[in-house]
């Protein structure tokens, strides 16, 4: 009988303490591996994305002729490839005037370039091209189309407006009036506006400051690049 009444004691204190383990573990906030994984997947943010979501693209500014060896070695070379590597990262703005002079004559310009007559032509064409094209790429891709072969700039911009989708006539328009030369002007006097004046074609400016031009002109991703991650102070995977 006492056995029994032992026994009885030790069942009913043990489903005691395990009712008791159990109010207390209930409440604690354990996680299933799933949970985990979600958890850590709301958390984790692909390093491109959380560096690009707080960067400002750099200013690329080019100042250029379209009859310049320099230049078109620049544009082929350098600013398309960077431009196509790391679009987001970049803003292009084209000045196409260089060491032109610009004369005013009644209530109109006429304009002497470095290359010649051709190169002016060329110059106003670029000139309304970067105001007709909306679109940066494609802005920038029919500019570098243009001066790989601008000796005949009226065919050669027909012909790269036809590969890129562009309306050939509203430039074409634009280029031979005085809408074209009143934007080939603005272009001279933002030129003229830079101190130091440009000594060389083409120059660059990186956020509207003069870098070391030997650097950009060798190697202008490698510049952006430098310019992007002192910015940031972060890795930049694109950089890489």
């Amino acid at each position: 009988m006492a056995v029994s009444y032992v026994l009885r004691f030790k069942i009913f204190a043990f489903i005691i303490v395990c009712f008791i383990l159990w109010q207390t573990f209930r409440h604690f906030p354990f996680q299933d591996d799933t949970e985990q994984e979600l958890l850590l997947h709301k958390e984790v943010i692909e390093p491109s994305q959380a560096v690009n979501s707080v960067i400002t693209p750099i200013l690329v500014s080019v100042f250029y002729e379209a009859l310049c060896p320099d230049s078109r070695s620049f544009f082929t070379k350098h600013l398309l490839p960077t431009y196509e590597k790391i679009p987001h990262l970049i803003k292009v703005d084209l000045i196409p005037y260089g060491k032109a002079k610009t004369e005013s004559v009644g209530d109109g310009y006429t304009f002497s370039c470095q290359h010649g007559p051709v190169e002016c032509k060329a110059n106003k064409i670029h000139a309304c091209a970067i105001t007709k094209i909306p679109e940066p790429d494609v802005r920038l891709r029919y500019t570098t189309c243009m001066i790989s072969d601008n000796m005949n700039p009226l065919e050669i911009g027909q012909q790269c407006a036809q590969e890129h989708n562009v309306r050939w006539e509203q430039i074409a328009e634009c280029a031979v009036s005085a809408e074209g030369d009143n934007l080939l002007k603005l272009h001279g006097d933002k030129t003229n506006s830079l101190h130091p004046r440009i000594s060389f074609v083409p120059t660059i400016l990186l956020d509207k400051k003069f870098e070391s031009q030997p650097a950009v002109l060798k190697n202008l991703f490698k510049e952006v690049c430098k310019k992007v991650i002192s910015q940031t102070s972060q890795l930049v995977p694109e950089c890489s």
